[in-house]
């Protein structure tokens, strides 16, 4: 199923942020809302309680006031005193009529209407006159019984208060489980909408990032389409357009191979083919000097023939997994059978190798034209720059399941400039005349490639004097 992007990687990302957001929002609100009802719930409890509680004692106190009027009054009927009592009624009335508008229950309400009642009846027989000192019994155990009817209407509000109380701690605990239930709910929504954007938004980067992986392995063939956000479709567009590009060069680059490989083997043979005839005296003889020559000149034929060959099957390497021949390689035999192609430069300037004899303590799998190569290499960078009188030293160790190689030499070194580009092609560094970076600049590139292609590593050490390189390989064949 073809999915349909924004037209914008960032309009992606503002979706995907909406998107994500959209439920924690949405249970935000609800939660919102809850806590605003059991806020009003809990004010309007409250407000309730506090009113029903003032009131039931106003009435309670009112009553009293009434009461002790009524006596007094009987006693000295004094028409003060019955103002009194009136003025306490009134503001017991308004106590009666301010509770009978609360959501009291039925108990209450019926309690309530007795006490007004008894109240009303107790006010008929007040307002009849009574002799001094002799208050009709009748209102005073009307007094009695209404006491008693406030009483309970104030405990009944205390207990409704309690009921209230309960209620809305229940109310609040089933608000909280309800919120809890709801952030179950929306959070795996949430990490769902969170893991689809964040899939919509790496498909493509992951489709872009591998076909830049391809484009570096120099797999041109396959054409490069990313679906996604139209800026991204455009970025894929321009991938392509450089694989074809890339294309294009490797193909010009791979003819321009095969014809150097062509011109250069037909000179080559015709100076190979002169040292061989020198060699074997065809055009005479030669002095044993003479003779020497032409045996350096006849094995550097056979060197610039190896070397040559070694820099195509670098280029090819580039862009090809090199095609190994692993069998077991003696390393310090190697450094033996390499350093006879510099006697000359080695007697010439008296330069002193010092190195390994062959032993079985010497032995790994891997190539053994490659490792020659990049042997080879180090060795000829060491005696190329190495001044007169100087030393060479090559040592190899075995560490566990590795075989160390380290060649030192007491030349100029490398300077902290060259050192980051040491090992990129055809870098010639700023350095001096004798710097050990200086020449075709492809020597050291070819010892990298050869020796990561077995699954080791070459660096350059520090060292006081002098460059020390150190090659690290498995012993087991292994193809990286």
């Amino acid at each position: 199923m073809k999915i349909h992007y924004p037209r914008s990687f960032l309009r992606l990302l503002l979706l995907g942020f909406a998107l994500a957001m959209l439920p924690l929002l949405l249970a935000f609100a609800n939660a919102s809302l809850y806590l605003d009802r059991l806020a009003e719930q809990s004010r309007s409890t409250v407000a309730q309680a506090v009113q029903a509680t003032r009131a039931s004692r106003l009435l309670v106190e009112q009553l009293n006031q009434m009461e002790r009027s009524a006596r007094q009054y009987f006693v000295l009927h004094d028409r003060s005193l019955l103002d009194h009592y009136q003025a306490s009624r009134a503001q017991f009335l308004a106590a009666g009529q301010e509770l009978e508008a609360l959501p009291l229950d039925q108990q209450q309400r019926t309690t309530l209407a007795a006490l007004r009642k008894l109240e009303s009846t107790m006010q008929q027989r007040i307002r009849v006159p009574h002799q001094e000192g002799e208050p009709d019994p009748t209102i005073i155990a009307d007094f009695v019984s209404m006491a008693d009817h406030a009483q309970r209407i104030l405990q009944g509000n205390s207990l409704l208060t309690d009921r209230a109380a309960a209620r809305l701690a229940e109310t609040a605990a089933e608000t909280q489980r309800m919120m809890l239930w709801q952030s179950l709910t929306l959070l795996p929504v949430a990490i769902l909408v969170a893991l689809t954007i964040t899939f919509l938004v790496a498909q493509p980067i992951r489709r872009m990032d591998a076909a830049i992986r391809r484009l570096g392995e120099g797999q041109y063939h396959q054409p490069i389409s990313i679906d996604g956000p139209g800026d991204l479709r455009t970025l894929g567009e321009r991938l392509d357009w450089l694989r074809v590009q890339l294309q294009s060069l490797e193909a010009q680059k791979q003819r321009f191979l095969r014809h150097v490989s062509h011109e250069l083997k037909t000179p080559l043979t015709a100076i190979r083919e002169g040292s061989e005839l020198l060699s074997e005296e065809v055009a005479g003889s030669l002095t044993p000097q003479q003779r020497e020559i032409a045996e350096i000149l006849r094995d550097n034929s056979l060197r610039l023939q190896r070397m040559i060959e070694s820099l195509l099957r670098f280029t090819a390497v580039q862009f090809h997994k090199p095609q190994m021949q692993f069998s077991p390689v003696n390393l310090a035999q190697l450094v033996a059978d390499i350093l006879p192609d510099y006697a000359l430069t080695l007697q010439h300037k008296h330069i002193t190798v010092q190195h390994p004899a062959a032993s079985a303590a010497h032995v790994l799998e891997g190539d053994a034209e490659q490792l020659r190569s990049a042997l080879d290499n180090l060795l000829s960078n060491a005696i190329k720059f190495t001044p007169a009188e100087g030393t060479v030293e090559v040592r190899i160790q075995q560490h566990d399941e590795q075989m160390q190689i380290d060649v030192i030499d007491s030349g100029p070194g490398v300077t902290e400039v060259d050192r980051p580009h040491l090992f990129d092609p055809f870098y010639r560094g700023k350095g001096p005349e004798q710097s050990i970076i200086s020449g075709t600049g492809l020597g050291l590139s070819i010892a990298k490639e050869y020796v990561t292609a077995h699954g080791g590593s070459i660096g350059l050490l520090d060292s006081a004097h002098g460059a020390h390189f150190q090659i690290t390989l498995p012993l087991k064949a292994s193809l990286s």
